[in-house]
């Protein structure tokens, strides 16, 4: 087994689970950048074997537990016809390689906000507030109507609040637990449950001029509708983009236009439109779940290992929001 995993051990898994010793990469292994959690290589094997010839992508995850969540997912999406790259090989981790992983599709295009800078995004504004929401919204919408049943068994069902209060406590935040605590005090009743994505933004969507290709499935949830819409929008209010000071408060303001209407076009386009109620408690549980886990990061000592992470954009924002509605409650 390897704690660093490279191209040459997952040859060896590939040929050990699709039984082919012989098994040969047609040209080295490209890294793929992007994401924050598994390892990815653009790989095409030397072989007629069916299923396994052209270009595909190789994902190396390290939890067990999430990465069979995460195939069983898009194997399941990509049977239904939901716009996401097939499953071609997957196993759990093994002999040759200490970690799971799967082969799938590669799939063309790019993130649909790749390479912006604040002051290209302000640039590039009125399109994107015309097409980059709505994209957003109709890919959750068609994504709320495939089945979840088949997926019942692979994804955890546990309440999300319960290891959200675990680590505030484990890091001593009074604030933290008295605001799950006020969360779980106010839950909505419960409404209808749907798949949810987890972390619907545009940088797991490819765009191409023959489609999009929704990516990532490693925070998959049987949830509320709500649950996506809600991370969804507090990405767009609150966009981790590298922008100027002086540039900021006017991208801030473009965020808002784009959450409002990528929340009026899903529940344009959606069988079912949003709860308000049930939107409200999930943004706010979404901020909770960022401010824990950075501050989590903190007082482990953890920081440097998550460079450019989106949550340590969010997390001083979605305080001061939390804090706010700490302020509010009764005493």
């Amino acid at each position: 087994m390897t704690s660093t995993p490279g191209p040459t051990n997952l040859l060896e898994a590939i040929r050990a689970t699709a039984e082919q010793p012989t098994l040969e990469w047609a040209r080295p292994a490209i890294p793929l950048t992007g994401g924050f959690w598994a390892q990815m290589w653009h790989v095409r094997l030397a072989t007629d074997c069916p299923g396994l010839g052209g270009e595909l992508v190789a994902r190396v995850m390290p939890e067990p537990d999430v990465a069979a969540r995460e195939t069983a997912v898009q194997a399941h999406l990509a049977r239904s016809g939901y716009p996401t790259p097939i499953v071609r090989l997957a196993a759990p981790p093994g002999p040759h390689l200490g970690r799971a992983w799967m082969l799938m599709d590669h799939a063309p295009g790019q993130p649909l906000l790749t390479g912006l800078s604040g002051a290209a995004a302000l640039a590039r504004l009125p399109r994107i507030a015309r097409a980059l929401p709505d994209q957003l919204a109709q890919h959750a919408a068609a994504l709320h109507v495939v089945d979840p049943a088949p997926l019942c068994d692979a994804i955890d069902g546990t309440d999300l609040l319960i290891p959200l209060r675990e680590r505030a406590v484990a890091i001593d935040r009074p604030d933290l637990i008295s605001l799950a605590d006020h969360l779980d005090d106010s839950r909505p009743p419960p409404g209808r449950v749907v798949l949810c994505h987890g972390d619907l933004h545009p940088f797991n969507i490819l765009t191409d001029p023959d489609g999009d290709t929704v990516l990532d499935w490693s925070a998959t949830r049987i949830a509320d509708p709500a649950y996506d819409i809600a991370y969804t929008r507090l990405l767009l209010v609150h966009t981790p983009l590298s922008a100027p000071r002086p540039l900021r408060a006017a991208i801030a303001a473009a965020g808002r236009v784009l959450a409002h209407r990528f929340t009026a076009t899903y529940n344009r386009t959606a069988s079912v439109p949003v709860d308000p109620d049930q939107l409200a408690w999930y943004t706010d549980l979404h901020a909770l779940r960022v401010v824990t886990e950075v501050a989590s990061w903190q007082a482990n000592g953890e920081l440097a290992k998550h460079p450019g992470h989106p949550f340590l954009t969010l997390s001083p924002a979605l305080t001061t929001r939390l804090r706010a509605h700490l302020d509010r409650r009764p005493r």
